[in-house]
């Protein structure tokens, strides 16, 4: 077992496992994988170093029916088991498989169409290895709780009858080469809209889960964790508004595809959600204000689409980081782009930050021409009429003296106007008028 004694070699063939509960993970066990016997509950090989074909796994011509309902022969990252060719067909035999686990192989092949006799399956996990073609409608039919088929080649469109399954959970098809529209039945996901109704009564030994962009490996399944990873396809169309009609969804990851339309209004609905990323996507318009409301939301991603207008104050919105919004025409906190309705909202950037600091600003540039202009305007006749005083009369006092009206001033006036003389400081009024 995992923190034991680590097991290195081949295994010993002659004798078929026969063991109820067998757990060899995590080990360096390498060859074919040794054949089972029918009493077998329970087998993890997981993250060791088999490789080769699984035909021979199920030993042929047993009187007695498989038993086997938890199968886990997936790798890590450190332990790599390298399952090649086609899914064993011997695998049609285990109808009391309950939960199948082979991410990380090399397997290859259509979507494995045996399965369809696995009816009491609720766990499958075929992540991250080489199956094709599209997914087939009948899985519709299945009990899965959680489907995982991410990082595989599989083409076409999401199949309809997917929203059949009101058990599931957890759906992760990311990384595939899936096209077209995103299903508007998924409000038909009851176990995504009713939580505590469906809640599974049993426990998963364990599954890797891909929430808010890393890769978990939750021990204990237990029912609670609601997500769908669509990221890293080709979907076109827009985010169907039945969508948020999944109260109870958790995680959300629609990043990396065609999409375009807008962000639903009603995205405000799904108030359990904790992690939503829209990112890399042609969504346009303006965030709705409803998304302000998800007060568990502690992962947001909008940044690379064509949203625009100003970022909705509330609740924790303001705390995530700029980069989840750049790529946008977007203004307003946490971004540090003003939403001045005199001010024209560029595309912003993290990269463009620092070239930003030495361009031209013409805001603060017609600012400071219109304070210079509005200046010179108020404060400039009183220079000029200063200056034309200075001349006149050398003082700026004579705006206090008395107007002269002396005997002396009055008859050199007289004169002066008999003569039909005038002189400079009669023109200019100055004060000192009567002692020229």
């Amino acid at each position: 077992r995992k923190g034991k004694r680590v097991l290195v070699g081949t295994w010993n063939y002659s004798n078929p496992i026969s063991i109820n509960i067998v757990d060899l993970s995590a080990n360096n066990l390498c060859g074919k994988l040794p054949s089972l016997l029918s009493n077998v509950v329970s087998l993890d090989f997981s993250s060791n170093s088999f490789s080769k074909s699984m035909d021979d796994f199920l030993c042929k011509n047993q009187d007695k029916q498989m038993e086997l309902e938890f199968l886990n022969l997936a790798s890590s990252n450190t332990r790599l088991n390298n399952f090649i060719g086609n899914f064993p067909q011997s695998m049609g035999s285990l109808i009391e498989l309950k939960s199948l686990r082979i991410r990380n192989n090399l397997l290859s092949g259509t979507f494995p169409t045996i399965l369809k006799k696995t009816n009491k399956l609720i766990l499958l996990d075929l992540g991250e290895n080489k199956f094709s073609g599209t997914i087939p409608a009948w899985v519709g039919q299945s009990l899965f709780l959680v489907l995982i088929l991410r990082s595989n080649r599989f083409f076409g469109h999401i199949p309809d009858k997917i929203c059949d399954m009101s058990l599931l959970q957890v759906l992760d098809l990311a990384q595939n080469n899936l096209t077209g529209n995103i299903p508007t039945c998924f409000n038909n996901l009851k176990a995504m809209t009713e939580m505590n109704k469906y809640m599974a009564s049993f426990i998963i030994f364990g599954v890797l889960l891909w929430l808010k962009g890393r890769g978990d490996e939750y021990k204990n399944f237990l029912g609670l964790v609601t997500s769908i990873d669509l990221s890293n396809n080709n979907l076109t169309g827009e985010i169907p508004r039945e969508i948020t009609n999944l109260n109870e969804l958790r995680f959300l990851n629609l990043s990396h595809n065609q999409l375009s339309g807008h962000i639903p209004r009603s995205i405000g609905n799904m108030g359990s959600l904790l992690s939503i990323d829209f990112s890399r996507n042609q969504l346009s318009g303006k965030i709705p204000s409803t998304i302000s409301i998800l007060s568990f939301l502690s992962m947001l991603d909008l940044s690379y689409n064509h949203l625009k207008g100003k970022i909705p104050i509330g609740n924790q919105l303001q705390t995530f980081d700029t980069s989840n919004f750049i790529g946008n025409n977007l203004c307003g906190p946490p971004l540090p782009i003003s939403c001045s309705s005199n001010e024209k909202i560029t595309n912003f950037d993290l990269n463009d930050k620092e070239s930003n600091k030495h361009g031209v600003n013409w805001f603060f540039v017609s600012m400071t021409f219109g304070f210079i202009m509005g200046f010179w305007i108020v404060v400039g006749p009183l220079f000029i009429c200063r200056s034309w005083h200075l001349f006149s009369c050398s003082s700026s006092k004579w705006m206090k003296e008395v107007v002269p009206g002396s005997e002396k001033y009055v008859q050199i006036k007289k004169k002066l106007r008999k003569l039909k003389l005038h002189t400079v400081c009669e023109e200019a009024r100055c004060p000192k008028l009567d002692e020229c």
